[in-house]
């Protein structure tokens, strides 16, 4: 079953310029550019990554497939504090996809069906083995991916509710170098100048859970509609291998240090509150704004417990966090071109959770500006949605830490490209 997961999961993999901290919120092609349109009255499939009960408004039996890919980049601008020297790491960068699939169907006049198979949480941050950071990391992925059932009411032809399970697989892996000359007290610790002595230490678990979706439609008045969605938290006890690369000599004069063994860590998918309202300002145009509110504050550090002290006699790696809650907020228009055509556009800015004073570069971005358009083409029981979307990601000043391998710096130039495509099938 992991091995099917994990397979899966490989067509799945985000990269931290495209979230805030490191969740996601591109499990719609359509909701990419008015998540708020979608979370308040739906119109498709996807709908149900915001709003469970927004599914309500879809006749019959619908499926949806799509997917978002997204060419991200980023640098991290570093000055050593030992020698005063500036670097650039630049984080990899290639097009990576995040899939969605959808299927809703209605079950009689009151009752409907949905299921998911999507990702909430996912970060992909790399950096070369040698860069000045190594010793903080070079490598940072969390993937996910939910299966999600659901089933909504509809009360009455105002109100709609629904509720559903969200099983999650989760599955995390954490690489650094140790600067084994530095704890040897052969050169200043985490010194970001080469050394041939670094030891590659990498954590890799996972874990399955459900989370709770819960979801609410209520059309104020004939043309506006509101929407309220809450996604539950996840505490999950992450178990798997914690590995290490020694070079030869540090093998040789440490051998009792940095061999293999299991490992054991906490890790949260903090809740997330969903709230959009839709107006449909004519019979062709319709106006609308989406908001989440994301618990990070549950994120309050990463303890890493090893089976084994061989961490030079340590049997845990701490890193403090103590992220902030955030915001994500939303305004987007969809007009009707024709009986076949629709547009859309939108704009978002979303909150970075990161607490300066805990820096570091497992997720190195700040807050986010996205700009998107989309359309949709329509031929009989067949609909192809389309989106694009532009982010910026605003400059974020790095106070270092070199005990913990930050220095002082910048996260500067992180911008992306993204493009989704989906197919609707309606029966």
């Amino acid at each position: 079953m992991k091995r099917i997961l994990s397979s899966l999961l490989a067509l799945a993999l985000p990269v931290s310029a495209l979230a805030a901290g490191f969740a996601l919120e591109d499990g719609s092609v359509r909701g990419n550019a008015v998540p708020g349109e979608l979370t308040a009255k739906g119109g498709v499939p996807s709908a149900q990554y915001f709003n469970p009960a927004a599914i309500t408004g879809l006749p019959g039996t619908q499926l949806e497939a799509g997917a978002t890919f997204i060419k991200p980049w980023a640098d991290v601008k570093t000055v050593s504090p030992y020698t005063g020297t500036t670097s650039v790491g630049h984080g990899h960068s290639k097009v990576w996809s995040i899939p969605n699939a959808y299927a809703t169907h209605q079950i009689n006049d009151a009752l409907f069906f949905g299921l998911g198979l999507y990702t909430r949480f996912g970060l992909g941050a790399k950096f070369p083995s040698d860069w000045a950071g190594r010793y903080n990391s070079i490598k940072a992925e969390i993937l996910s991916f939910d299966l999600a059932p659901v089933l909504a009411w509809k009360v009455s032809d105002r109100l709609s509710l629904a509720a559903g399970i969200d099983i999650r697989y989760f599955d995390i892996e954490l690489s650094q170098q140790i600067d084994a000359a530095g704890a040897a007290g052969l050169r200043p610790y985490n010194d970001p100048a080469p050394s041939p002595y670094d030891v590659r230490q990498t954590f890799h678990g996972d874990d399955i859970l459900p989370a709770v979706d819960l979801g609410a439609t209520f059309k104020v008045t004939d043309t506006v509609t509101a929407g309220l969605a809450y996604h539950s938290r996840i505490k999950y006890h992450v178990k798997g291998d914690a590995k290490w690369e020694k070079p030869p000599a540090v093998a040789a004069m440490a051998p009792q240090f940095f061999n293999d063994c299991d490992f054991d860590a906490w890790n949260y998918n903090p809740d997330k509150v969903m709230a959009g309202v839709a107006w449909d300002a004519t019979e062709k145009l319709t106006l609308s704004a989406g908001l989440t509110y994301t618990l990070w504050h549950l994120y309050d550090d990463l303890v890493i417990h090893v089976a084994k002290p061989e961490l030079m006699g340590r049997d845990k790696v701490t890193s403090e966090k103590k992220w902030h809650d955030v915001f994500r907020a939303s305004a987007g228009a969809s007009y009707k071109l024709s009986d076949e055509w629709g547009v859309r556009a939108g704009y978002t800015f979303d909150q970075s959770p990161i607490n300066g004073a805990h820096t570091d570069y497992l997720v190195p971005g700040d807050d986010r500006h996205l700009f998107s358009v989309g359309a949709d083409w329509t031929k009989g029981a067949w609909t192809v949605d389309a989106s694009y979307f532009y982010e910026v990601v605003a400059d974020f000043d790095v106070k270092g830490d070199p005990k913990h391998g930050t220095f002082d710096g910048k996260f500067q130039d992180a911008s992306g490209h993204a493009v989704a495509l989906a197919l609707i099938r309606r029966f």
